[in-house]
């Protein structure tokens, strides 16, 4: 009973000990699309903030904000410049293809097959940002049949994450670019990560996420690294959380793509 009271105490403490955290975050991508997004992050207790920098030209605006007041489920991207904001599900941006495939309503029929996930410990990883970190790997690969308005395709795919974490900041602090690469957005695939990472906690200081799609014998790769820097404690007033007055809603980049396509149901 002494350990458990022990235990409990510990982690209420950890947690408080970081009431707030700022850090920068860099997202570079190669490969199918290169691209990188960078900005400065913001967390305290529910309400997550994301300055962002340098955006990726479709969902993120440049010197754009991106906000949370739900722990990261429901995202709110902010531009200044235009005075507008729109709402994202997280599951609209980390969902990957399944997400996307299941919007597009009757026009796509899909099915998995040969789904493998595996996790491996790979011990103590480099020091990053001065935090003791450990390695960790999760390879997941599946093949998926597609028939697109009668068209029909097979792809393999193979994702290989590669993340060095530290039991010294709480998981939640990570923001969304941290952990977008760890779904599918398929349900059997999903419920296979989540059954092999069941207990696996520590916030990602480092990631280096693979992907290799093979179609029709054609191949394309593409790599995701993200790394995180300038860790610091910090409070912040509730107004960094809300929308400034003033700001007019508009429709989301990924909702104005489904309707174009025709896939979204009215």
């Amino acid at each position: 009973m002494k350990r458990v009271f022990l235990a409990v105490t510990f982690a209420a403490f950890a947690h408080s000990a970081f009431a707030g955290l700022t850090y920068k975050v860099d997202s570079a991508s190669t490969g199918f699309r290169d691209s990188m997004t960078s900005g400065v992050a913001e967390v305290e207790g529910k309400n997550f903030r994301f300055n962002v920098t340098k955006g990726d030209a479709a969902i993120f605006p440049d010197s754009s904000f991106v906000i949370s007041q739900n722990g990261g489920r429901t995202l709110v991207v902010a531009d200044p410049g235009t005075k507008t904001y729109y709402e994202l599900s997280l599951d609209q941006i980390s969902g990957g293809a399944g997400a996307i495939l299941q919007q597009m309503g009757g026009m796509v029929k899909f099915d998995i097959v040969n789904p493998k996930v595996s996790v491996r410990d790979l011990g103590a990883g480099e020091k990053i940002e001065g935090y003791a970190t450990t390695h960790k790997n999760m390879d997941t690969s599946y093949d998926m049949s597609l028939d697109v308005m009668g068209q029909k395709m097979t792809i393999g795919m193979s994702m290989s994450t590669e993340s060095w974490v530290t039991d010294q900041i709480p998981l939640d602090f990570a923001s969304f670019l941290q952990t977008a690469d760890l779904h599918t957005g398929f349900d059997a695939i999903d419920k296979l990560i989540a059954a092999q990472t069941k207990g696996l906690s520590g916030f990602p200081l480092k990631q280096v996420a693979s992907i290799h799609i093979v179609q029709n014998g054609a191949t394309m790769d593409m790599k995701t690294t993200t790394t995180i820097s300038g860790i610091e404690k910090k409070s912040f007033p509730a107004s960094e959380f809300a929308v400034p007055d003033g700001f007019r809603k508009t429709e989301n980049p990924i909702d104005k793509m489904m309707k174009a396509m025709g896939g979204m149901k009215q």
